[in-house]
């Protein structure tokens, strides 16, 4: 087997995990020119097709025509062994170790899109919001199909912080003072005829205070 006529390859110059040269096997390299493994003999890559189909108008063998393509220019490519199998073990760890500090420790993982509430589960606060947006929304507006309405912005913002103060720690509170305007309310008859007096206007002004205090936090 004669060589291919291209200078030699070092094998100190090829990349480890395209070498192999454990102890007590045949050596093994990775042919430059196809990207597959074959041995070496006399240091030489051993003859191997690519894979390649070749056309031939004339048949040079009797029977069968040899499968596999045309024959690799890699063939017989000399290889220079001037590295110890040590110091390829040493290269080929640090190699992979290169490789594995790129790979992220901790796959990062797509969120999930969260399915809007239903109408039942939002707070009864939001609902004169709500019925404003859906109202608006059914109106024919050129700054929505513009995409830049300020008025669904605002109210989508309402919406939001209503719902934020509804879902604060505040709101235990809160609905303990509505339960008791309303239980004052349903007793008291100038809270009925729509004039509260001193105990129901104070309920009042506290919810008022609360839900302003609550307000300003999400803002």
């Amino acid at each position: 087997m004669r060589h291919n006529g291209r200078a030699p390859l070092k094998a100190s110059q090829m990349r480890p995990e395209h070498l192999s040269l454990r102890e007590n096997e045949p050596i093994l390299v990775v042919c430059p020119d196809c990207d597959t493994w074959h041995r070496l003999k006399r240091s030489m890559i051993l003859p191997h097709r690519d894979g390649v189909p070749v056309q031939r108008t004339e048949r040079r063998y009797f029977g069968d025509k040899p499968s596999g393509g045309r024959r690799c220019d890699g063939s017989a490519q000399r290889i220079v062994i001037d590295i110890t199998p040590e110091e390829w073990t040493e290269r080929l760890l640090a190699a992979e170790t290169t490789a594995a500090g790129r790979r992220t420790a901790r796959p990062i993982r797509k969120p999930r899109p969260q399915a809007a509430p239903a109408p039942v589960q939002m707070p009864a606060a939001t609902r004169p919001l709500r019925e404003q947006l859906a109202e608006h929304l059914q109106s024919d507006c050129p700054r929505c199909r513009a995409g830049r309405c300020a008025r669904v912005v605002e109210l989508r913002q309402r919406i939001r912080r209503t719902t934020e103060i509804a879902a604060a720690p505040a709101a235990p509170i809160y609905g303990q003072i509505r339960a008791a305007f309303r239980g004052h309310r349903a007793s008291c008859t100038p809270c009925k005829n729509s004039a509260p007096c001193d105990t129901g206007g104070k309920l009042a002004a506290r919810m008022t205070s609360i839900a302003r205090e609550q307000m300003a936090r999400t803002a």
